[in-house]
């Protein structure tokens, strides 16, 4: 039986990755590189300047982290707060305050109601190795919208946008729920690391 941390990233259901993954190339994509110092940037590919930059704090130790996105190329302008909460409820609370805008992100049903006119949007397991990597899909009923993978270390990982037609707004939308993808596995497996050095010491 798997620990009750690695609930959360256990693929119940088929976890092949949409056939598009191996046949095609994202519209979009934008890379997540963990650099000296903890310090996390996001980057496009031929651009010098950075997309956004990603600062994590502890919050009352199990209460949850938050996570603040900014834009360097918009002089380090605050796009979107991220916040794990473990309890009472464990969720994921995403702000973007410019346009004053909230999604909430159940850890025990991970779906969301997107804007854009994208829908009620879900994540899909397609890949993971406890304590490594990992990949997810972001899906609608019936198409991909968004992949993300993360590797071994989890400093290193890629976003992927597989529908076109989104405007400015939703784009930066999807690639902060990205973001909290990949932020939400790291802190999975550093409480997790922290529970098993507990039970060993004590």
């Amino acid at each position: 039986m798997a620990p009750s941390w690695l609930e959360k990233f256990i693929v119940r259901e088929d976890a092949t990755p949409d056939p598009r993954r191996q046949k095609e190339q994202a519209i979009f994509e934008i890379k997540y590189m963990v650099l000296e110092g903890n310090r996390r940037i996001l980057c496009v590919e031929g651009e010098t300047t950075p997309r956004y930059e990603v600062t994590r704090r502890s919050i009352l130790g199990a209460w949850g982290d938050k996570t603040t996105v900014t834009s360097p190329m918009n002089g380090g302008q605050t796009v979107a707060e991220i916040d794990f909460h473990s309890l009472p409820l464990a969720k994921t609370e995403i702000e973007f305050r410019q346009r004053q805008h909230e999604l909430h992100i159940k850890t025990s049903k991970p779906q969301y109601e997107s804007s854009g006119g994208l829908g009620l949007l879900h994540w899909k397991g397609t890949g993971m190795v406890p304590f490594s990597n990992a990949s997810w899909e972001l899906r609608d009923e019936t198409a991909l919208i968004m992949s993300v993978t993360v590797d071994a270390h989890q400093s290193n990982g890629t976003i992927g946008l597989w529908k076109d037609g989104l405007d400015t707004e939703t784009i930066e939308e999807l690639v902060v729920v990205g973001i909290s993808q990949i932020e939400g596995y790291k802190r999975t497996i550093r409480n997790a690391k922290i529970s098993v050095g507990s039970v060993v010491v004590s």
